[in-house]
């Protein structure tokens, strides 16, 4: 019986060139599979703000020249509650707005600025989750709104919407609060600065939609400091941890 020809030499090194040149193919198909991405150039998105003193929104504009790269601008908009902040209502009287007694200021952040993401985890060609590390930072500005209470004048016997003064305003004389707007021409106007950091999770199904949670850390100053509650120091800083829902589109290279 004639043995087969695979034991010579050339048919050896053939049988082993086909076998590595046919495990690359394949290990080159998963991988291109796997990690398959359409060509986007340019994403916006739309963000929803909670964080541990407040609510807000923004809007975020960035290029990305590769798949690991994201270069963007952001505006956002933040409310700040001081943490000795409590919402009441006066019993005593009827048809009467809550208060929040102590309060001299509602206090908000309008920052823009500069960030960047890098991707650490891609999305699989099948769906799951892009994993992108965020960081940004630019100037803001604190705008503090005075705080007007309904009180009671014992000399008219009549209410009235004052501004709250806690040299003159207390648990006797107040009946309850006004609307946050009253005092909004006595606004006053902060500069400061921002920088926050976290983590965007990307869920979307299509390589040109932008469906992400972000969760992360923020840091606020401005100066001169505001003093939002009265009996109490202003405070120097805002240190705050946030969530964040982003909702948007992804531009492809052709737009």
């Amino acid at each position: 019986m004639r043995k087969l020809g695979f034991g010579k030499p050339h048919l050896r090194r053939a049988l082993l060139t086909f076998l590595l040149a046919g495990a690359f193919v394949l290990s080159y198909a998963q991988n291109v599979g796997e990690y398959h991405h359409d060509v986007t150039v340019k994403e916006w998105d739309l963000q929803i703000f909670a964080h541990t003193a407040g609510f807000g929104g923004g809007f975020q504009h960035g290029r990305t020249p590769d798949l690991y790269n994201k270069h963007f601008w952001e505006l956002q908009f933040m409310s700040n509650r001081h943490p000795k902040s409590v919402r009441s209502v006066n019993a005593f009287y009827e048809n009467v707005r809550p208060i929040r007694y102590g309060q001299l200021y509602y206090l908000y952040f309008l920052q823009g600025g500069y960030g960047y993401q890098r991707t650490l985890h891609l999305k699989p060609y099948w769906g799951g989750v892009q994993i992108r590390y965020t960081l940004s930072a630019g100037p803001l500005l604190g705008i503090g709104i005075p705080n007007y209470i309904e009180v009671l004048n014992y000399n008219t016997g009549y209410s009235e919407i004052v501004r709250y003064d806690p040299e003159k305003h207390n648990l006797n004389n107040i009946l309850g609060g006004a609307r946050w707007y009253t005092g909004i021409a006595q606004t006053i106007f902060r500069p400061g600065f921002y920088a926050k950091t976290g983590l965007t999770f990307d869920f979307a199904k299509s390589d040109y939609k932008l469906r992400a949670l972000e969760i992360g850390i923020q840091y606020q100053m401005v100066f001169p400091f505001i003093q939002q509650m009265a009996f109490n120091n202003a405070k120097p800083f805002y240190l705050t941890g946030y969530l964040s829902f982003n909702f948007g589109r992804k531009i492809g290279i052709h737009g």
